[in-house]
C-alpha cells in the first residue's frame, strides 16, 4: 500500500517517462531549439539541433528536418556558407525535396555563386516544379549574368501571380531596357515608382524615352522636376540636344549647376560644333582629354 502512495503522488509523466527509458515524453530537438532562439540564444539553438543531427539511430526523415531547421538558424546567423552545407547534407537524405533546392537557390544567390544556384533551379524544373519562387529565382540569376531574354520571360511569369513585387517591376525594367524593349520598361518602370525619388523616376523615364527617339516625352517628363531638382537639368540639355534646339541645350549645359560636370562640358563642346563653334569646343576637348575624361572621343574632334 506505501509503494503504491508513492507512485501516485509521482507525477504522471514523470513515471511514464521512467518506465519507457526516460525518451517518450522527453521534448524534441526543435522545440528545445526554439526556446533557445526565442529567448535570444541562437548559438546554443544550433548546438542543440547540430547535437540532434548525429543521434545514433536517428531516423532519416527527422535527421533532414533538424538540419533544415539548423540551415535556417545559420542563415539568421548571416552565416550564409554553413547554411548551404547543412541543406546540401540534408538533401542527400532526401531527393526530391523542392522546398530544399529552392532555399539552396536563394542562399546561394545571395552569396553570388550565381552558376550554383542556376544549376539548383534548373534540377527542379527539370523536376517539373513551376512555383513562384522559381521564377523569381531563374529571373534574377538571368537578370544578373546579363541574359535579359530569359530574365524577362521568368520575371514576367513570376509578376503574372505577384504584380506588385517593386523587385522584380525593377529587373524587369532593367532587362527590357538592356533588350531594346522601351513602351514595356516603361510599363514596368511605371509599377516600381514607389521604390525610387521624383527625381529617379522622371529621370529614368526621360531617359527611356531618348533612346526610344522620343525627346519630346522626355522634356515632358523633366520639366515637371526643373525647379525642384535642378541636378535634373543635366537630362534635359540631352533631350533638347535629341531634338535639335542646340541653343537651348547649350544653355542648360553652359551652367555651372549643371550635373554631371563632366558630362555637360563634353557635350556643350558637341554642341559648339555643331554650331559651328570650333575653336571654343576644342579648348573643353582639350580640357577634358587632359583629364583623362572621354579621351579617346575628345582625340577625334582634337585631329
Amino acid at each position: 500500500m506505501r509503494a503504491f502512495l508513492i507512485l501516485a503522488a509521482l507525477p504522471a509523466t514523470m513515471f511514464l517517462s521512467s518506465c519507457a527509458g526516460g525518451r517518450i515524453f522527453r521534448p524534441s530537438p526543435l522545440k528545445i531549439a526554439s526556446s533557445f532562439e526565442s529567448a535570444g540564444n541562437p548559438d546554443e539553438a544550433i548546438r542543440v539541433l547540430k547535437n540532434a543531427s548525429v543521434e545514433a539511430g536517428i531516423k532519416p526523415a527527422d535527421k533532414r528536418e533538424i538540419l533544415m531547421a539548423l540551415a535556417e538558424l545559420y542563415a539568421g546567423q548571416k552565416d550564409n556558407l554553413s547554411a548551404i552545407q547543412t541543406l546540401r547534407e540534408a538533401a542527400q537524405l532526401g531527393a526530391g525535396d523542392p522546398f530544399i533546392g529552392l532555399r539552396l537557390g536563394e542562399l546561394l544567390l545571395q552569396e553570388g555563386l550565381t552558376g550554383d544556384a542556376l544549376a539548383e533551379f534548373v534540377a527542379l524544373e527539370a523536376m517539373g516544379v513551376r512555383t513562384p519562387s522559381l521564377f523569381f529565382g531563374m529571373g534574377q540569376v538571368y537578370h544578373r549574368t546579363g541574359r535579359f531574354l530569359k530574365a524577362s520571360s521568368y520575371l514576367g511569369q513570376y509578376l503574372k501571380i505577384y504584380p506588385d513585387d517593386k523587385k522584380a517591376l525593377m529587373m524587369l525594367y532593367e532587362s527590357y531596357e538592356a533588350l531594346g524593349k522601351y513602351p514595356e520598361a516603361r510599363n514596368a518602370l511605371s509599377g516600381c515608382a514607389a521604390l525610387m525619388t521624383k527625381e529617379d523616376f522622371a529621370v529614368k523615364m526621360a531617359m527611356n524615352w531618348m533612346r526610344d527617339g522620343n525627346p519630346d516625352e522626355a522634356v515632358e517628363e523633366l520639366e515637371k522636376i526643373r525647379g525642384e531638382y535642378p541636378g535634373a537639368d543635366f537630362y534635359l540639355g540631352l533631350a533638347y540636344y535629341q531634338k535639335g534646339r542646340l541653343d537651348d541645350a547649350l544653355k542648360i549645359f553652359s551652367r555651372s549647376a549643371s550635373s554631371p560636370e563632366d558630362e555637360a562640358s563634353f557635350f556643350s563642346a558637341l554642341v559648339l560644333f555643331e554650331l559651328g563653334r570650333k575653336d571654343d569646343a576644342r579648348t573643353i576637348f582639350r580640357k577634358l582629354s587632359a583629364k583623362g575624361k572621354y579621351a579617346r572621343y575628345c582625340d577625334i574632334f582634337l585631329q
